[in-house]
């Protein structure tokens, strides 16, 4: 559920008459602990947040070492539930002939415990066995969090392949998959078959749209109908669609519109689609059904 706002205004009073012109919010106990919990609702699920999306990695250094009863450790970076800590280093005694484990607590601290699960629930660093005087077993326990899960600002390119998008001062994207990949998801970006389409300078979308070709008709019959219409392209005049209107009525009105598609060099049959002509008593055209 959200979180429901106090609006608070502040009690103000006529300095001269002593009336009051703006009664104030008043300050209670409910509110307060109202606020109070909100607050607490908000670490909570920060906290749990962090802690499931970052964990506890190591991200660098605390590497271990021993002489006698005591281990030392060189300065790091780690994460305790989702918390960043610095760790200078330093060292930490050991507990003659006892299995114990190195780990850095939710404060900061590196500490020492016999039970696993204290260690696991924080940032598990390593784990020693001791006899009276020496270290006899180690284990390093890390949890070493490659650095690519960490990117920098400065790492970021702002173009090229296999990059992460940098974004720019309004928190758009510097480059797009149009504009800097040659394909996607195994699709070519261009102008052909199955390809994600390009645009042109006005930024309207490169595709095969007959409001965009040259229309020529031919064969005009005795009653002013132009039998063959084609569509070529501007940009190469190549042709793209020819539709043949044939089978007339007893009426002279054309029946069928065989429509014929050709391939980006204008002479390869691409497909070929049959459609019938449907008219009313006038002789106006009232559907046209393409063949299934």
């Amino acid at each position: 559920m959200a979180y429901q706002k106090t609006t608070w205004v502040d009690h103000i009073v006529d300095p001269v008459t002593g009336d009051v012109v703006q009664q104030g919010t008043k300050v209670t106990a409910t509110r307060m602990n109202k606020m109070e919990q909100g607050i607490a609702d908000a670490q909570v699920l920060t906290e749990a947040l962090a802690q499931t999306v970052i964990g506890s990695p190591v991200v660098s250094g605390l590497e271990f070492t021993a002489s006698g009863l005591t281990a030392q450790w060189t300065a790091g970076v780690a994460y305790v539930n989702g918390v960043r800590f610095d760790v200078n280093a330093g060292s930490i005694k050991l507990s003659a002939t006892q299995g114990q484990y190195i780990y850095l607590d939710s404060d900061g601290v590196v500490k020492s415990t016999t039970t696993q699960a204290t260690a696991d629930a924080k940032c598990k660093l390593w784990y020693f066995a001791t006899d009276g005087s020496s270290i006899i077993t180690s284990v390093d326990s890390r949890n070493v969090a490659s650095k690519d899960m960490f990117v920098k600002e400065s790492e970021v390119a702002a173009n090229g392949a296999n990059k992460i998008a940098r974004l720019d001062g309004a928190g758009k994207g510097a480059f797009s998959i149009t504009g800097d990949a040659a394909s996607v998801g195994g699709k070519i970006i261009g102008t052909g078959a199955n390809q994600i389409p390009i645009r042109d300078a006005s930024s309207r979308l490169i595709a095969d749209q007959l409001t965009n070709f040259k229309k020529i008709k031919s064969g005009k019959d005795a009653y002013g109908i132009f039998k063959v219409v084609e569509y070529r392209r501007v940009a190469d005049n190549t042709l793209y669609m020819k539709s043949t209107l044939s089978n007339p009525d007893v009426k002279g009105n054309y029946q069928t519109d065989t429509r014929v598609y050709y391939k980006m060099d204008g002479v390869t049959v691409d497909s070929t689609m049959t459609v019938t002509i449907f008219y009313d008593a006038d002789g106006d055209v009232i559907s046209e059904v393409p063949s299934a």
